[in-house]
């Protein structure tokens, strides 16, 4: 009988503590520098994705930044609108706010929810591309989740010119190949995966988030701040990020490796 009652009580205790990593707050930070022909003092990008139904804190963000990202599945159904308004007030307060919709997002209704990101003043990239800072040659290029429409990525960089530095957004990763194939781009970032959000060493249903370089590309999966069916996680701990983003003058699309540090 004890040793019953000793198994569920580790039991208890990991899952415990799966919780708790699950809830924690982790910052990741980076030195990015973009391929392309665009000239521009350093700037600091915070990216966020998958809070799901995680409730963000206003002290958890105490770096100064130019610009935040949003990487889709902010919410999902259940959610409370308060906590939806809330959260994106707490982003928005900081700087300009940039949003591409996840897999989850429209769960609690596609206009409900552009709706509130319009009424707190973020810019929602419907398979588009915006300058940076007045700079033409500065892009920061979005897409909807790749499931929901067609030609998504062509119509996203149309405006885009081979030269351009182009950070591209997108809550999968898995679109990623596909983009440096056929498109100018510096920075990949994304989200969706969770890192697995429940490993046992090398094993979970996706891969561990990580910061590449391929091919002369900066590649960001975030493991995304939330959790999605049970709030728990295990060897993929929740994160945001903070890449500082530097010029690399006369740095070829898919000639050299950036470095980061």
């Amino acid at each position: 009988m004890k040793w019953i009652l000793r198994i569920g009580l580790a039991g208890l205790a990991i899952l415990a503590w799966m919780f708790r990593a699950a809830h924690s707050e982790n910052k990741e930070t980076a030195i990015v520098r973009l391929s392309g022909e665009a000239r521009f003092s350093p700037f600091k990008l915070l990216f966020i994705s998958d809070v799901h139904r995680r409730k963000l804190r206003r002290d958890i963000f105490n770096d100064p930044v130019d610009l935040i990202v949003i990487g889709g599945d902010f919410v999902e159904r259940g959610v409370p609108e308060q906590r939806i308004r809330e959260n994106l007030r707490i982003l928005t307060e900081l700087a300009p706010v940039y949003y591409v919709f996840g897999n989850n997002d429209r769960e609690i209704g596609e206009q409900r929810l552009r709706a509130l990101l319009e009424e707190q003043g973020a810019t929602i990239l419907d398979d588009e591309t915006v300058e940076l800072f007045g700079n033409d040659k500065l892009k920061l290029t979005g897409i909807d989740y790749f499931a929901f429409r067609e030609h998504s990525v062509e119509d996203a960089f149309r405006t885009v010119g081979e030269r351009d530095s182009v950070i591209f957004i997108s809550h999968t990763p898995f679109v990623f190949k596909h983009v440096k194939q056929h498109y100018p781009v510096s920075l990949m970032i994304a989200g969706h995966t969770h890192g697995g959000q429940i490993r046992l060493g090398r094993f979970g249903i996706f891969e561990q988030g990580s910061l590449r370089i391929t091919d002369g590309i900066t590649e960001l999966v975030s493991n995304g701040f939330g959790t999605t069916t049970l709030p728990l996680r295990f060897g993929a701990k929740a994160q945001y990020h903070v890449l500082e983003i530097h010029p690399a003058p006369g740095m070829k699309h898919l000639a050299q490796s950036s470095s980061i540090g």
